[in-house]
């Protein structure tokens, strides 16, 4: 690698130059292992129609906020979830809303014990409920199988030996060393639903990006897997996750606080 090469940022981080240069990152001391709350903007990210690059927008963007709190002597983690994601415009429904709240072990992966969900599709017109599209569902993980249960019926599925969910990531890669990704693949309950197979993570070398607040030093693992884009996770030197960019979707921090229904 050349000097002119490392000085540039990671090139996962190419879309988001300009919007981080108006960033101001978060300051001060953090504790992964103890309880926290974070908020991030969620950005549907779409290809140009000339297929010259990719773009995202402000009016379609929707917000992610995460409550974690320790148990039982720090051995599990309870997450709250709540999910607002914006859709495309030829989408007929502005923003599907889904709440959950997790029990997962305090391990590697964050491993999910047992979950409630509930889902609803927003109407563009004026955010009320769209009809027949509210969704309940209760899930638990035992000997590698997943058992979902809700109204009317009951599904269940096989997993590997390992097994995370997306919203469990979060929290699990704040607790890993910035060089230690788990050695192992593993799947991923996508929104505790949809099983990913045969995943895995690796550390991506260290990375500064210019924000309002000068210079951020970040460190990063890439997701790669069967049914997922690759996905980059940025971290700042406290390790509190800043960024989850994928090929369809980025999470951009925007601050420690309890989220809100409407992204701003």
């Amino acid at each position: 690698m050349d000097d002119l090469d490392a000085a540039r940022p990671h090139w996962s981080l190419d879309l988001y130059l300009e919007y981080l240069r108006g960033f101001s990152p978060p300051e001060g001391p953090f504790d992964p292992e103890g309880e926290w709350e974070h908020t991030y903007v969620v950005y549907p990210i779409y290809a140009h129609l000339d297929v010259t690059g990719s773009a995202w927008s402000e009016k379609q963007k929707g917000v992610l906020g995460l409550n974690r709190r320790p148990s039982r002597g720090g051995k599990e983690v309870t997450l709250e979830v709540v999910s607002e994601v914006t859709f495309l415009d030829w989408v007929p429904t502005r923003t599907q809303r889904t709440t959950a709240n997790i029990t997962c072990s305090a391990d590697a992966l964050a491993t999910p014990s047992s979950w409630e969900l509930e889902s609803v599709a927003l109407a563009a017109e004026d955010g009320s409920p769209v009809p027949l599209s509210e969704m309940r569902e209760s899930g638990a993980l035992n000997n590698r199988t997943v058992e979902l249960t809700f109204e009317g019926g009951r599904r269940t599925f096989g997993v590997a030996d390992h097994v995370t969910s997306n919203w469990s990531l979060f929290d699990a890669l704040q607790r890993l060393a910035r060089d230690a990704a788990p050695d192992v693949e593993f799947d991923m309950l996508e929104d505790l639903r949809l099983r990913r197979e045969k995943q895995s993570l690796a550390p991506v070398d260290e990375t500064v990006v210019e924000t309002a607040a000068g210079p951020l030093h970040l460190y990063g693992f890439r997701q790669l897997g069967a049914g997922i884009s690759p996905t980059h996770y940025w971290l700042d030197e406290q390790g509190r996750l800043l960024l989850v960019l994928g090929k369809m979707r980025a999470y951009i921090w925007r601050g420690a606080v309890a989220p809100t229904a409407e992204a701003d």
